[in-house]
């Protein structure tokens, strides 16, 4: 060995300690044969300590597990080489593209009601893309900033989604909050005032100035149907959005007067305002919005003021409203039971000295007050596309007589469930002076004549004789017409209008003396113009027979049908599905003409017995297949399934026979 001890007892100081042992292979060669003159001596010394060390010591173990797998690098094209715009206009097209996928599929004819009612396409179009977009979210934490960039939620629309977690919503506001320029939580009961809060704080954006407010950028903000607010959370949110310009807050028991003001002070910009039947709110409130406005020396610039079900309405409040809100184009009056006709009289009545460029002076006679009375008026000429003054109570046709010639743009007029008190000459006066008008709800108007609807009749004049286009006749833009329960219309005049009025698409006339022939006129006229979406309504019209619906039953339909998720439980009626019921007309082809009549029912129901029927065979053939190979499966009509308990034991008992394949009883079997 190259290395030797002698053997004597081993020290005990560190001086006469044994030397290390010589690890290089050559000095231990050498030193061996130098031993080899001195054999005597080794045969005279005791046994030698070999020394502990190995030789596989001087070899330097490996820091790492052998068997651990070497880490590749992985590239991410995606990731490492594009820039961040470039990603998030890929998520972009992502939406896009399923918007357009449901567009191509409805264009292309491949989009049918039994498709739409799926489960798997309750969310299509945008609601889709959004749906895979926050699912990208879980890939990594890099894609996950990309989702919840604010460049991609300047909208949040999750009306599609009613039950979306609040921790979810929250996620998304909490990222992209200071970005967004519309929120529209429509049907969301859960939403508490705490999460509106937390929602509020992560909208807001970090003011220039230590001194100054924090504010969102919301424009737009939807919460119909948010019944958990509160007051002060729902004022928190006002508070701080100063650039709101359409707020709907319908249904709303927490809107109060307050909140009028705190629109006058801090939402100036307002363009569309919704509060009906919200029940906390009266006409001291919008007294509130007006007045602030004028004490500051402006004017609102509301377009769309929708207040139904308003209560303690006053002439003051109405004639201040026409003078604070010059722009106003839709105004809902509908079910304020406070309103008279001086308020509207108010609403549009200007002082006679004052020099208003949008305001025209008409005489007694024009307004309907005694023609002998030499008195001038001066009345402002309102902006007014839409009014709704349905259920107001109180008003007669003298409310109508008091807007003649005040409102010339008028297009959509609702005064429906007024009764008898509405009368022809007032609505007549007012007609004369709406040329551009396209739809008229007077509904439970029974005591209106042929007068009204030869007004609204136009008169084909020779070319010489006619108009610019630029005023047509009152009529000639009409669309939609509401008579219903008007019993002194004669069917004559209905007939006329139809014929007369190229543009007219629905007619609602049940409880009218309407015959089958004037139906069948209006449906033979709206295929022939090629009218979409054309519908009439003669339910409980005695003039109308089942022979006068039968016969154009190859041009009508009985419902206005949609394919979509949400019309899953009404069970459309689509050609396109080739359900082979045998029964029934293509409830989704908007080139046929809505007939409602007692009629028309009865096809719808005929439909959902067919199906029933069609069902029940289908599953009686799928049973009686189950079982075809038992030997004894029809010794006996016994109606429990094969895989009831016990049934292995009796298969023969318990499969069902071809007796219950016409069989229409189903359900519990009595014993």
């Amino acid at each position: 060995m190259p290395w030797k001890t002698d053997s004597k007892a081993r020290p005990k100081s560190g001086a006469d300690c044994i030397p290390v042992p010589v690890l290089s292979y050559e000095a231990g060669i050498a030193k061996g044969l130098d031993s080899r003159s001195s054999a005597r001596v080794l045969r005279t010394q005791g046994r030698s300590y070999s020394c502990p060390v190995s030789p596989l010591d001087i070899v330097i173990p490996p820091t790492l597990d052998v068997f651990t797998p070497i880490p590749l690098p992985v590239h991410r094209p995606f990731d490492d080489l594009l820039p961040r715009e470039v990603k998030l206009h890929v998520f972009k097209l992502l939406v896009l593209s399923h918007e357009q996928e449901y567009e191509k599929r409805i264009a292309d004819g491949n989009w049918t009601a039994l498709k739409a009612s799926a489960s798997r396409n309750r969310w299509v179009g945008k609601d889709k893309g959004v749906r895979e977009l926050v699912k990208f979210s879980r890939v990594s934490k890099s894609w996950r900033s990309l989702v919840f960039d604010g460049q991609l939620w300047s909208e949040l629309a999750v009306t599609a989604f009613p039950k979306l977690p609040l921790p979810a919503l929250s996620r998304v506001v909490s990222q992209s909050g200071a970005f967004m320029s519309t929120i529209d939580l429509t049907g969301h009961t859960t939403l508490s005032p705490e999460s509106l809060f937390k929602l509020n704080h992560s909208l807001c954006i970090s003011p220039a100035l230590p001194d100054n407010q924090a504010v969102t950028q919301l424009k737009n903000i939807n919460l119909q149907g948010c019944t958990a607010l509160t007051t002060r959370s729902l004022h928190d949110l006002l508070i701080r959005s100063p650039h709101l310009e359409n707020l709907c807050l319908k249904g709303l028991s927490v809107v109060n007067n307050t909140t009028c003001e705190l629109l006058s002070t801090h939402c100036r910009s307002l363009v569309s305002l919704n509060l009906n039947r919200c029940l906390n709110l009266n006409a001291g409130g919008l007294h509130s919005l007006v007045s602030g406005a004028s004490a500051r020396g402006e004017r609102l610039r509301l377009k769309e003021l929708r207040i139904s079900g308003l209560k303690y309405i006053t002439d003051t409040i109405m004639a201040a409203m026409g003078k604070a809100m010059p722009h106003l184009e839709v105004l809902d009056l509908s079910y304020t039971r406070d309103l008279h006709n001086s308020a509207l009289d108010a609403f549009v009545s200007l002082p006679l000295e004052e020099d208003d460029p949008n305001s025209i002076v008409l005489t007694s006679r024009e307004i309907g007050r005694d023609p002998g009375d030499v008195t001038k008026y001066r009345r402002r000429v309102t902006r007014l596309r839409h009014l709704s003054l349905s259920h107001c109570l109180l008003l007669t046709d003298i409310a109508c007589s008091n807007l003649a010639h005040c409102v010339p743009r008028l297009e959509l007029f609702e005064m429906a469930g007024i009764g008898g008190h509405l009368n022809d000459e007032g609505l007549i006066r007012m007609l004369n002076t709406t040329p551009h008008i396209r739809k008229i709800d007077l509904e439970d108007a029974m005591d209106i004549s042929d007068a009204v609807l030869r007004s609204l009749t136009p008169v084909n004049h020779s070319p010489s004789q006619r108009k610019s286009p630029e005023t047509p006749q009152v009529g000639q833009e009409l669309e939609h017409l509401v008579v219903s329960y008007a019993v002194n219309i004669t069917n004559e005049a209905l007939l006329g209008l139809i014929r007369n009025c190229p543009r007219l698409r629905v007619l609602e006339a049940d409880s009218t003396r309407m015959t089958g022939k004037t139906l069948q006129e209006f449906v033979r006229l709206a295929h022939s113009r090629r009218m979409a979406d054309a519908g009439v309504v003669a339910i409980d019209c005695r003039g109308v027979s089942e022979s006068a619906v039968t016969d154009v039953s190859k041009l009508t339909r009985p419902r206005l049908g949609w394919r979509a998720h949400e019309a899953k439980k009404l069970a459309y009626l689509d050609a396109r599905d080739d359900e082979d019921l045998g029964v029934g007309q293509d409830e989704c082809d908007d080139k046929r003409v809505v007939v409602k009549t007692f009629y028309s029912w009865e096809t719808v129901d005929a439909v959902r017995v067919a199906r029933d029927r069609k069902r029940k065979t289908r599953r009686a053939l799928n049973s009686s297949g189950s079982s075809a190979e038992d030997y004894f499966s029809s010794k006996s009509p016994g109606r429990s399934k094969w895989w009831a308990p016990g049934g292995r034991r009796r298969s023969g008992n318990n499969s069902p026979s071809l007796l219950d394949v016409n069989n229409d009883r189903d359900g519990c079997t009595i014993m």
